[in-house]
């Protein structure tokens, strides 16, 4: 929308000074993206929104420290996804997958038919991978981060992020493929 972004820099200047309603607004604005990022890296409902209450408290407590208000969504994307790497490292229920092998190039099917699955389904399906291999697909699947920046968040070598990647993918590829067939099934009555 035209002028948005400035409707970002006197928001943030007012959240700034301590303006209730400009930080309700922003909040209300840019909740659902965010609670979406929070429920991408979280294992269920109560992680994602213990990741949420934390992300908005770091958001306004350093609210500050932002240079450039056109960015905001960016800036608070990174702070969630930090919160979310945290609260699973202070929670210690993460494990990774250390084997350090090559990886062949995966080509581009390794997850067909996604088209087919309602959004919620595919959220699952990621929501139900083991930690640090949900955590990894997400930075780089959906984040977009490189190997080299997930090894640096996450304090391991990029040998282990490429490994958990693979291990991700193919633990998707397997239960899409038993989706398929259920639904594949279900058509033909049986």
């Amino acid at each position: 929308m035209p002028g948005h972004e400035h409707n970002y820099k006197r928001l943030v200047k007012k959240c700034i000074k301590g303006d209730a309603k400009a930080q309700k607004m922003l909040y209300d604005v840019l909740s659902p993206k965010m609670l979406s990022v929070c429920f991408r890296y979280a294992r269920n409902k109560t992680d994602a929104e213990d990741i949420f209450q934390s992300g908005w408290l770091k958001i306004f407590e350093k609210l500050h420290q932002l240079k450039n208000a056109d960015l905001i969504e960016w800036w608070m994307k990174k702070i969630f996804v930090n919160e979310a790497l945290q609260f699973y490292n202070k929670t210690k229920r993460i494990s990774f997958t250390s084997d350090e092998y090559m990886l062949e190039q995966e080509n581009n099917s390794d997850i067909r038919i996604i088209h087919d699955f309602h959004h919620d389904q595919i959220t699952k399906l990621i929501q139900d991978l083991p930690n640090k291999m949900r955590m990894v697909f997400n930075l780089y699947i959906i984040e977009g981060f490189s190997h080299k920046e997930i090894a640096e968040m996450m304090n391991v070598t990029e040998g282990t992020t490429k490994s958990n990647l693979h291990d991700a993918r193919k633990i998707l590829q397997k239960k899409i493929r038993l989706l398929n067939a259920e639904a594949f099934q279900k058509s033909n009555g049986a």
